[in-house]
């Protein structure tokens, strides 16, 4: 089994790793990283979890896996664009048990069923989809609200893996027009108000240099003029930088000017950061 995943703040990295455990499967102790422009292999290890920040430097993916799984937030009512473009370049086995598990905030949109008609696309289809909700990394998620929504995971996902573990299918329905239209909307509205990288600046006087929001961020999108951490033009709106920076010297702007830092309580900055292998 193989799973694919997308995490900037934990979330999706946390039902990834507790997802693994529930299957009752250990992760494969060692996985080789391979250099850019080469193809990930079909291996036969009992369950292996890639990272974004790997799988985007590749120029294909073929697996010859049973069982695939991916496991990404959502952003603005939809899956992410760049995950999805990794998963284009993806072929898999006819028969394949494709799964997904969307984490979000109380909002997953399309996000499934857009996943769903990219696969047909490739002559597959997605066997199963699930939602997460998690406390947001972007819109406040009131502090009763995100601890009700930790507390219920165990059961949530005890339920999925049982799900997963029978190999049962639901595929999502096609999304009507009025659903697209409303994603199309909060993108717009997102990307350009309130996840707007335009928007971002840095606290001078707080910024150390460290460079952690350049190690963190999974597009490879910040670089350091000096010490300063100025974004480019492939920022996929995680919010990493803003989230872990240590001396909380990134500021958004905007609607989320007073927004405090989050990231899941049980994922640390060192299971983030990017890892030779």
């Amino acid at each position: 089994m193989k799973i694919y995943y997308l995490s900037a703040t934990g979330n999706s990295l946390f039902t990834a790793r507790e997802l693994v455990k529930e299957l009752a499967v250990k992760p494969a102790k060692k996985l080789v990283r391979e250099p850019a422009g080469r193809s990930i292999q079909g291996r036969q290890d009992p369950v292996s979890l890639y990272s974004f920040r790997e799988i985007r430097i590749m120029s294909h993916i073929h697996t010859d896996d049973d069982t695939v799984g991916f496991i990404f937030p959502v952003y603005f009512a939809d899956i992410p664009r760049e995950f999805l473009t990794c998963i284009q370049k993806m072929t898999f086995r006819p028969e394949a048990y494709i799964f997904a598990i969307a984490t979000c905030n109380g909002v997953p949109g399309i996000s499934l069923t857009t996943l769903d008609k990219q696969l047909q696309k490739q002559g597959n289809r997605l066997c199963a989809g699930f939602t997460l909700n998690m406390p947001g990394n972007a819109l406040i998620t009131p502090l009763a609200e995100s601890e009700k929504r930790l507390k219920g995971f165990s059961h949530s996902i005890k339920e999925i893996s049982a799900f997963i573990k029978n190999r049962r299918q639901a595929f999502p329905p096609a999304a009507v027009p009025t659903e697209r239209l409303r994603a199309l909307a909060v993108k717009m509205i997102g990307t350009n108000l309130v996840v707007n990288p335009n928007h971002f600046h840095v606290e001078q006087a707080a910024c150390s240099g460290c460079g952690i929001c350049q190690r963190v961020c999974p597009a490879s999108n910040i670089t350091l003029t000096g010490s300063t951490p100025c974004w480019e033009k492939n920022c996929i709106h995680c919010l990493a930088c803003f989230h872990w920076c240590p001396r909380q010297a990134i500021r958004i702007g905007g609607p989320l000017s007073d927004r405090p830092r989050y990231h899941h309580p049980q994922i640390a900055i060192k299971d983030i950061l990017p890892t030779s292998r």
